[in-house]
């Protein structure tokens, strides 16, 4: 594929762009070669900052783009169209500051975001109101507990605080160190649920009951997409015969159950025809599960059997079959809401 208008784009400076592509594509080339484009056009070096998430990218571009620069002061240019592109453009960068950047790199500023806020807050001590210059915690679970520990004597003193704390403890038992562990636990993954708790208490239990109705029909496709089709017709006429055979009927299916939230019954019940309490394939039925012992039952019985036995060929479809016994019903209570909240 010939994409070379698609990188000379990305490396104007008139537009900002975003590159997606796969591992080895060049990537990393492409962001060396826009940087030496930036480079070659600013007063100083120090204008032009390339930010990455970890200290091993940092490295790599620094490393990168000195050996960009010092490949350019041979005459003797690459041949392959990239490489070359690269070395033009170092030639460029070093026209226009000289060797300055060779014998002192630490004009390149090139950091990782961490970097780049503890620089910006030490550079305003007064706004940030930090006092100490901060560091990056390798270990914030000690912070973490900290703080945990801080907000639960806070809510002891005071009478206001101490209402959603009774709630939870009343929960748990009383038993103190678990909600420690819960809350600290909670701190680590702030990110998912700190934009949760801006919202209004109707948007977000409307919000978090659709996210456990996602996750039912999610599983419920994949368990209907591993239901054998063979078998579907077999399985929905021993269901029905056992539901009216049990020592107390229950209502028949009239069609298998689907991926809809509506549908967990359904499956529900056939779990419990097909499977033991521990989850696992039965061997054979009887009376209890809707087969009565009998000559006038013994083929439907018998049909049951077979269907199990043939069942024992879809592990997978029992597995998922048996996960749907642990879905959450999709909806709180009041209790529950008052808990969550």
């Amino acid at each position: 594929m010939n994409d070379r208008l698609h990188r000379e784009r990305a490396i104007d400076p008139g537009h900002s762009c975003i590159v997606q592509a796969p591992a080895g594509s060049g990537k990393t080339e492409l962001l060396i070669q826009r940087l030496l484009v930036l480079l070659a056009q600013v007063e100083r070096p120090q204008q032009v900052l390339a930010i990455t998430f970890t200290n091993k990218a940092a490295a790599e571009m620094r490393t990168r783009v000195l050996a960009a620069l010092h490949s350019c002061r041979s005459d003797c240019a690459p041949v392959e169209p990239h490489k070359h592109k690269t070395w033009q453009l170092a030639r460029n960068v070093i026209a226009r500051h000289g060797e300055r950047l060779i014998r002192n790199p630490g004009q390149l500023t090139i950091q990782t975001i961490d970097s780049l806020n503890a620089a910006l807050v030490r550079r305003m001590p007064w706004i940030s109101r930090f006092g100490q210059v901060p560091v990056i915690a390798e270990d914030p679970e000690i912070l973490y507990r900290l703080a945990v520990e801080g907000m639960v004597t806070a809510a002891k003193i005071s009478p206001d605080g101490s209402a959603p704390l009774q709630v939870l403890l009343r929960h748990l038992d009383n038993r103190l160190g678990d909600l420690e562990r819960m809350l600290i636990s909670m701190l680590s993954r702030r990110d998912q649920w700190l934009r949760v708790v801006m919202q209004t208490s109707e948007r977000t239990q409307a919000d978090l009951e659709a996210a456990l109705e996602g996750l039912c029909c999610e599983m419920l496709v994949a368990l209907e997409a591993a239901c054998p089709v063979a078998l579907r017709e077999e399985l929905l006429d021993c269901a029905n015969y056992a539901a009216v055979n049990r020592a107390e009927p229950t209502h028949q299916l009239d069609r298998l159950p689907g991926s809809q939230v509506q549908d967990v019954e359904g499956w529900l019940t056939l779990a419990d025809l097909l499977l033991t309490a521990q989850g696992e394939l039965r061997k054979t039925v009887n009376k209890t599960n809707g087969f009565p012992a009998g000559t006038a039952g013994q083929a439907e019985k018998q049909r049951m059997l077979n269907l199990l036995s043939a069942l024992d060929a879809h592990p997978h479809f029992i597995r998922r079959l048996g996960a749907v016994r642990k879905l959450p019903r999709p909806g709180y209570s009041q209790q529950q809401w008052h808990l969550l909240s």
